[in-house]
């Protein structure tokens, strides 16, 4: 199989890669120049382009034969979305469909989308939250994911276009940056390994729903390789967890010394959101098996290692 995989050497692209490499497909990775993968990969069996997906003459390199796209690039995530909108459309919008208007002549077998379990949904009455529940993003990235899924249909209409969308909740895990802003239980380990207090945005009651990263993976190749096919999948643990408990489990199970600090609230955060799994459970015979102690584990193992 071949496979054209977008952030190919982010966070979750560069588990994706090496696991793919690993079950022997054909891997063409692209990413931004000077991109480094965040876990090991054998750089001399995959083939890399460098340059933002959406740039035509990075599009054009695209060309040959490919079975799947996964696409994983995004140029600003949830929070700062909003300070810029404009650029959020130009590139994850205007750029995806650039990209399918590219991809649709060869009629590939798949294309992938990475949308946003956690942002698409906003605000809802209830929860978990099943894929057919409607609700109004409160940020740019969750506006334009959402709207990558019309365009996805769309596309389908009128060109055939075969896709699965995975509506992905919190991911974490090995090989994630510890100084990034995105990503609560990453951004915990790196501040607590460097002596910085903890920040936590509001009092800690925002609850959300964390999956493993090997997970993850796993969710995005069956979605891939599944006779299923233009869907929508939410991949989560399907459990909540607020900030303080994630405070709790560091501090009781893992012995962490360290401050914390609340700030103000932020806008684009909801109170609460956990995924409905039960579709993607029985229609792409997944479901998530790592418990979030485990995972905890090991990302801190390998943290404390770097």
């Amino acid at each position: 199989m071949r496979a054209l995989i977008t952030g190919g050497f982010g966070f979750i692209g560069s588990h994706l890669t090496r696991h793919l490499l690993d079950k022997g497909w054909n891997v063409t990775v692209v990413d931004l120049e000077g991109a480094t993968p965040c876990v090991a990969l054998p750089m001399d069996k995959l083939t890399l382009i460098n340059g933002p997906y959406y740039a035509p003459e990075v599009i054009a390199q695209c060309g040959g034969e490919i079975d799947v796209c996964f696409h994983l690039a995004s140029s600003v995530g949830p929070a700062l979305s909003n300070e810029k909108i404009v650029f959020d459309i130009e590139t994850n919008l205007i750029g995806t469909v650039s990209l399918l208007d590219a991809l649709s002549p060869k009629q590939i077998r798949r294309f992938v989308y990475i949308s946003s379990g956690g942002t698409v949904y906003g605000t809802v009455p209830s929860v978990p939250i099943s894929e057919n529940q409607h609700g109004f993003p409160t940020c740019s990235y969750g506006i334009v994911k959402k709207a990558v899924e019309y365009y996805l249909h769309l596309y389908s209409k009128i060109h055939g276009m075969r896709y699965n969308v995975i509506r992905l909740a919190n991911p974490y895990g090995v090989g994630q940056r510890l100084n990034y802003n995105q990503g609560a239980i990453a951004n915990f380990i790196g501040k607590i390994i460097n002596n910085v207090p903890i920040e936590i945005w509001g009092d800690g009651s925002v609850v959300r729903d964390y999956i493993y990263i090997d997970d993850v993976v796993r969710a995005i190749v069956a979605a891939a390789e599944s006779d299923a096919e233009n869907e929508i999948f939410n991949i989560g643990s399907g459990v909540g967890l607020s900030l303080n408990q994630i405070v709790k489990i560091l501090r009781d199970d893992f012995g962490l010394p360290f401050e914390v600090k609340y700030q103000a609230s932020r806008s684009v955060d909801v109170p609460v959101n956990i995924l409905d799994i039960a579709k993607a459970v029985n229609r792409l015979n997944w479901r998530p098996e790592i418990d979030v102690k485990s995972g905890i584990e090991a990302t801190l193992t390998w943290a404390r290692g770097q």
